[in-house]
């Protein structure tokens, strides 16, 4: 894969072995109607459940969602603690709440547009709080759902992501009820050279089907054999017409499938991240899936950044890839495209399948 270097390969080898020789993953398929606080005391000790085969063919499984946009659920820094969301306000489709810009920061992005999440951890001053909301790292091309695990390249990537946000800090972590995100936590934590497996809080607030107004199954239904979910959630993420690139049938159906991309994208920043940051420590790591991220990413970078999956040469998000959520002492909100791997987009096909290593 262009985006997965192959010194991944090499370190995943000992990963590998570790993984046959004493280190198991395994994980669920629920999502929970409020958020849980988990504390795992390794990623070996992960809770086993059966597995579940997946009915979508994008990356997740997702639970179904109103027509209405619902109240987002607050996630608890721990089991005793809460945050009411702020009220959703108007917001013009195609405007935005926030500052989309470095500012003042001494931030430069990549030729794609995508800025190093090291490099923001290390410019962000320490009276300002940031959230990070990824994508799970590399993880098993398998039908187990919620039980797929990272792969040994992907948990090295993981690590090495860690190790560009090292500090004597300590991180605030969350994740969907999935091994592959949980583990995803662990892993950057590790890497950060944290001696003790972090709690990571379960929450359901950043599940896949955010910007769906239906299942992610109905999406499915629709669109799996003419392209599958990725396409269409890129064609939604940047306003295309589908007219152009589906069928008549997909066509005409398919708007009232997503809530409009500004509106929910604001509403996602204000109501999920920033309402809820008060109760976070100054660092939040939020592991999603690639439903969720690549519109947010297209949203946060107004369209620039190139994931369109839909035509030539065909880039999706990558792992690791998301946005950046930060909030000054002020109040002031900047959001920005990040990616934790060194290129922040995927051209699936091209994906390194280690099955055959």
């Amino acid at each position: 894969m262009k985006n997965i270097s192959a010194k991944y390969l090499v370190g995943s080898l000992f990963v590998g072995l570790c993984i046959l020789s004493a280190c198991s993953d395994s994980d669920t398929n629920s999502f929970p109607a409020a958020p849980v606080a988990e504390s795992s005391s390794s990623i070996s000790q992960l809770p086993v459940s059966n597995p579940e085969n997946p009915t979508s063919s994008s990356d997740i499984v997702v639970s179904s969602s109103s027509s209405v946009l619902p109240d987002v659920p607050p996630v608890p820094e721990s089991s005793s603690a809460a945050v009411v969301p702020a009220s959703s306000a108007e917001v013009a489709p195609g405007t935005f709440t926030f500052v989309n810009t470095p500012g003042t920061l001494a931030l430069t992005p990549d030729a794609d547009g995508f800025y190093d999440m090291g490099d923001v951890y290390k410019a962000v001053p320490t009276t300002s709080k940031i959230a990070f909301v990824i994508r799970h790292s590399k993880r098993e091309k398998n039908n187990l759902g919620t039980e797929s695990s990272l792969t040994p390249i992907g948990i090295q990537m993981a690590r090495t992501l860690g190790t560009k946000l090292a500090s004597e800090e300590s991180f605030y972590y969350s994740s969907t009820n999935f091994l592959r995100t949980r583990a995803t936590c662990e892993y950057i934590a590790a890497g950060r050279g944290e001696t003790t497996a972090p709690e990571v809080v379960t929450w359901d607030g950043i599940n896949g089907s955010y910007f769906l107004t239906v299942p992610s199954d109905t999406l499915d239904a629709l669109v799996s054999k003419r392209g599958g979910n990725p396409k269409y959630i890129a064609m939604y993420a940047y306003g295309v017409d589908y007219a152009s690139y589906a069928p008549s049938a997909v066509a005409s159906v398919i708007p009232a499938y997503f809530y409009d991309l500004f509106e929910r994208g604001n509403q996602f920043l204000s109501e999920v991240i920033v309402a809820n940051m008060p109760t976070w420590k100054r660092v939040s790591i939020l592991v999603s899936h690639d439903m969720l991220v690549e519109p947010l990413i297209a949203f946060v970078s107004n369209r620039t950044i190139n994931l369109r999956v839909y035509e030539t040469p065909f880039r999706w998000v990558n792992y690791l890839s998301g946005i950046a959520v930060i909030v000054d002492e002020a109040g002031a909100v900047t959001a920005l495209p990040v990616r934790g791997d060194e290129v922040g987009w995927m051209i699936p096909k091209d994906e390194v399948d280690e099955s055959v290593q």
